[in-house]
């Protein structure tokens, strides 16, 4: 009898201390993860958001948070020669991803210049480029698959 309360008793502490082990790692995962962005349904009230975080998986690898690029040209207007400076956000990238600046030709996208994201403020890029064709100039900002709106330039 005196056996088996031993064996019993033993077999619960490794069964506690084996929960309490993943409870801790589950809490550090759920800790470590971002919360997914509120996603306001119509008729509900936006006073007290439905916040919901990602579930805590240790072994799974964390979901891809969906990338997007803003652009904006500090001209739209400008003489042939003179320099426009394009800035941005580009969002769901890591600090340190390149981006490039594309300009159409009229048949395809070729790259112009090249920058690579900064931290400071929301993950923002500026390039700054000489225009020297004449015309419309269409651009964008590309990051592997995802790109930005374009942008048109008046060049004169």
């Amino acid at each position: 009898m005196k056996s088996s309360l031993r064996t019993h008793s033993t077999r619960v502490l490794a069964a506690g201390a084996l929960s309490v082990a993943l409870l801790a790692s589950g809490a550090a995962a759920a800790f470590a993860a971002d919360p997914v962005a509120p996603n306001p349904v119509a008729g509900t009230s936006t006073k007290s958001p439905n916040l919901a975080t990602k579930p805590a998986q240790p072994n799974l690898k964390p979901a891809m948070t969906a990338t997007s690029i803003t652009i904006r040209a500090n001209r739209t207007d400008v003489k042939s020669g003179q320099s426009v400076t394009f800035t941005g956000q580009a969002k769901g990238l890591k600090t340190g991803d390149r981006l490039e600046l594309q300009r159409y030709d009229g048949s395809k996208w070729a790259t112009v210049k090249t920058v690579t994201v900064k931290r400071g403020s929301s993950y923002t890029y500026a390039l700054a480029t000489k225009l020297t064709g004449m015309g419309k100039e269409k651009l964008r900002v590309v990051h592997a698959k995802t790109m930005s709106p374009t942008v048109t330039v008046t060049v004169k």
